[in-house]
Parts: C-alpha cells; structure tokens; sequence
C-alpha cells in the first residue's frame, strides 16, 4: 500500500531536550539553585533539575541526565555513564590542587580554577552540539 509520508531523515528528526542535573550538599543549596537559574536564563530550552547530593543516586537513573554538575565526583557512580560531568568540590578542608574542578565531556578530561559561568556554557552547548548532531557517547 502506497503511502504519502517520506521517510523521516537525521536532520528532519527533533533533538532531544538535554537534561542538566546540578546536585550538591544541602548546606550548599545555593550553589545549586544560583546555577541552575544561571542554566535556566541563559541556555533556555535544556530541562535543568536541582537537588541535593543526597538524591543524585536516584534522580541519575530518574531524570537520566545529559549533563551533571556536582559536587561529587563521577567516579562514585560508575553504573551511570553521562555526556558530561563537571565536579565542583566543595570540601572546605581541600588543599589547592584539590579544589580545581574537574570536567569530563564525551570522555576528554580536564581540571580547571572555578569553573567559571562561561566554561561551565561552554561545556554544555558542545554537549548539546554533540547530542543534537548524535555523537555524544556516554564516556563520562
């Protein structure tokens, strides 16, 4: 039976919505609100979720996550891959080096002072990018 639709192409499909999750401890509730508005206002359109660390086991496998910003590092969470995850310790006893953040995006890391509001962006639109073009592996 003959049909009027064509076949539906890679760049006639919708991307997903990238879903950001932003966890760190309840003592430091702030930190999650403020970068979470920061996301919300400033790349409209992700879906951003804040919590507290104490849920990031669970909101990992519920909300399935692009991206993770946290105060804990991937490592702890090793069933659970994710595009990006960028660890912003918070420990107050840390020594310098200690206190760099560290980034992971598609499997590249590295470590760096903050991050500031304009590399953290930075790394969510090359996740996006990545996510909307189908290239984003799960290597974080």
């Amino acid at each position: 039976m003959a049909t009027d639709t064509l076949p539906t192409t890679a760049s006639q499909r919708t991307p997903p919505t990238m879903r950001v999750l932003v966890a760190f401890e309840d003592v430091r509730s702030s930190y999650s609100r403020v970068i979470s508005r920061a996301i919300r206002e400033l790349r409209q359109g992700l879906e951003v979720r804040s919590i507290v660390v104490e849920e990031l086991e669970r909101e990992l496998v519920r909300f399935d996550p692009h991206v993770v910003v946290s105060s804990r590092a991937n490592g702890t969470h090793p069933s659970t891959r994710r595009g990006a995850w960028v660890q912003i310790p918070t420990d107050d006893g840390l020594e310098d080096g200690e206190r760099l953040a560290r980034i992971c995006l598609d499997g590249e890391h590295w470590r760096t002072d903050g991050p500031p509001l304009s590399e953290l962006l930075e790394v969510l639109d090359e996740t996006h990018e990545r996510l909307r073009e189908g290239t984003l592996s799960e290597a974080c």
